[in-house]
């Protein structure tokens, strides 16, 4: 039989191609809305690499290898920067810029990338280079490079799995309005990748135990493709505001730390008269309010201030303040031509979401069961 002159795009290629396409569009789309740009970019670059990753795949189903023979090794293997990628998209959302330490992740899938442009330019002929790789990249580099991928996925989501645990706790302890950046997407984005991760490993060890072609490999790949258009799409839906970012604490003084940290001090009655100038001033109906924010206004470091709350009032920083809110609000909430959305929004919370979250944790019912049971 002869071999085709030219490329045909079968359902298979056609299939692969559209979930990578539509995965790219949502990207554009979501860097035009302007939202968290450099996690975007991230992100991005995270469905680029998965998009490269693809193409023998595309091309192959499409006859290209049988056409020119001479494309192996073509440097499109991207997998040591999937986990990485990931990495860094959820880093900057919850902790801002990694330091530049943390960008020698990126050292292995580089040093692969010029392993394979290198193999690709300068091998020869599609005869030696299947010599070479029949001796040395399939035994030797392909199980280095495996190993490798699956070790910095796995750590990038067990590291990205505890900082959101970090990030909740710090927002607990340093944001009125936490509720509303519950990282919901974080724990979606870790259940997709997990999902993801999974059967590209199984993929990859039924290709070692039973020596599969990409063609048995197909619904493998299709499966983990949906994975990753799911993934950007939950990116589209979840990213529509900027996340607070865990910041360190304002720098303190020996004195103030001393301070702050002093066993003799009356931590109620410190706590106590917080509440009292809280109140006064009306700042806990502020949206927007943070331990940062109610430290300077008091003229003390944010260390002195958790610690009033923490030992004074036994609470955090977010349940102290949506406390004060829920006690504003039990009046109106009583006041049957009154909206719940306006009592939200009057109370200082950004969304009726959140605040029957916090109204309910606090009071012990829903704001609607709460008027009923006081009508």
């Amino acid at each position: 039989m002869d071999q085709p002159d030219h490329l045909i795009m079968n359902w298979r290629s056609v299939a692969m191609a559209s979930m990578i396409l539509c995965a790219m569009v949502t990207q554009l789309y979501l860097w035009s809305k302007g939202v968290e740009r450099r996690a975007a970019v991230w992100f991005a670059l995270f469905i680029l690499a998965v998009a490269i990753d693809t193409i023998p795949m595309i091309i192959g189903f499409a006859g290209a290898y049988d056409i020119w023979p001479g494309l192996t090794f073509l440097p499109t293997n991207l997998t040591l920067v999937f986990g990485p990628l990931l990495y860094f998209h959820a880093r900057q959302l919850m902790a801002g810029i990694a330091p530049p330490s943390q960008f020698l992740l990126l050292v292995p899938g580089a040093i692969y990338w010029l392993y394979q442009l290198w193999a690709f330019t300068m091998l020869g002929d599609y005869r030696s280079k299947w010599a070479f790789n029949d001796a040395y990249h399939e035994p030797y580099v392909v199980p280095l490079v495996n190993l490798g991928a699956i070790a910095l996925g796995a750590w990038a989501l067990i590291e990205v799995w505890r900082m959101r645990r970090r990030y909740m706790q710090w927002l607990d302890a340093n944001r009125s309005d936490g509720d509303d950046f519950e990282p919901t997407w974080i724990r979606h984005f870790l259940i997709l990748g997990i999902a993801a991760a999974t059967i590209w490993l199984v993929e990859q060890l039924a290709f070692l135990s039973f020596n599969l072609t990409y063609f048995d490999a197909f619904w493998w790949d299709i499966a983990a493709l949906f994975f990753v258009m799911l993934l950007s799409l939950e990116a589209l839906a979840r990213l529509n505001q900027p996340y607070p970012k865990m910041l360190a604490p304002d720098a303190i003084s020996i004195e103030e730390l001393m301070e702050a940290t002093a066993t003799e001090r009356d931590w109620i009655a410190e706590g106590e008269r917080l509440r009292t100038q809280v109140i006064e001033n009306g700042w806990h109906l502020e949206s927007s309010l943070s331990l940062q924010t109610l430290s300077r206004r008091f003229g003390m470091n944010q260390a002195y201030v958790s610690r009033a709350l923490n030992q004074g009032l036994e609470m955090s920083f977010s349940h102290f303040v949506n406390g004060l809110r829920i006690e504003h609000a039990k009046p109106m909430v009583l006041r049957e031509e009154v909206n719940l959305l306006d009592v939200a929004l009057s109370s200082g919370f950004g969304s009726k979401a959140s605040f029957n979250r916090a109204f309910k944790f606090h009071a012990g019912t829903s704001p609607s069961e709460y008027r009923r049971l006081n009508s």
